[in-house]
């Protein structure tokens, strides 16, 4: 049975080094398998994790640091988290004790918790989305003052706005819509008068994003 340390490197994860630190000396004779690409990419897709699927065997274990490593949608972590089982892998995490277990009724009843838990998120979040939309459209003519410009800029400050309202962090707006974080800095600006509910000063973080949304 072998075993296998698996991380996705980010720059923009200043904690990198300290938690894969943490993860060699939690399994110092796993092999360090490590890719360098963007976090919405599936795994599957990513090189080093695809060659890392195809060599795994029934008894062989993960060691991530969080569920992050297989990805930011959770639909697609539960997705990968279920292939691995099926296949008789197990899948360790660092940043939790918690340990996912093939045929293990304890895994099961956990996935089946944060499946719940991301479909109360979900909802809230299209709440949010719907509540901000309607607050555009409650003064039309205000906007379009405030988001003059070419039709491309306007749209893209759209869902800007809308990302901001739902209480998405401006980084992640900035790398989501491909924009500088001066751009969604400036959105924001021009949007605090429709945020009556306050919501630019939250930010709705799922547990499984803790470890890069630190």
């Amino acid at each position: 049975m072998a075993c296998y340390i698996y991380t996705r490197f980010s720059p923009k994860n200043r904690a990198y080094q300290d938690q894969l630190q943490q993860l060699v000396t939690a399994a110092p004779d796993a092999v360090h398998v490590e890719d360098k690409v963007h976090g919405f990419v599936p795994p599957l897709e990513r090189s080093e994790f695809s060659a890392l699927s195809a060599r795994l065997k029934s008894g062989d274990r993960v060691v991530i640091w969080w569920l992050t490593a297989f990805g930011r949608d959770f639909n697609q972590v539960v997705s990968v988290v279920n292939l691995l089982l099926d296949r008789g892998i197990t899948i360790q995490l660092l940043c939790e004790p918690l340990t996912f277990e093939p045929d293990s009724l304890q895994t099961q009843t956990l996935l089946s918790l944060l499946t719940g838990y991301d479909k109360v998120q979900t909802q809230h979040r299209l709440f949010a989305a719907e509540q901000g939309r309607q607050a555009l459209k409650d003064n039309p003519e205000l906007w379009q003052q405030k988001f003059r410009g070419r039709p491309a800029d306007k749209e893209k400050h759209e869902r800007i706005a809308i990302k901001l309202l739902q209480g998405h962090s401006m980084a992640r707006i900035a790398e989501h819509c491909q924009v500088s974080l001066s751009t969604v800095k400036r959105v924001k600006a021009k949007l605090k008068q429709f945020d009556d509910e306050g919501r630019l000063t939250r930010h709705t973080n799922k547990p499984w994003e803790d470890g890069e949304m630190k």
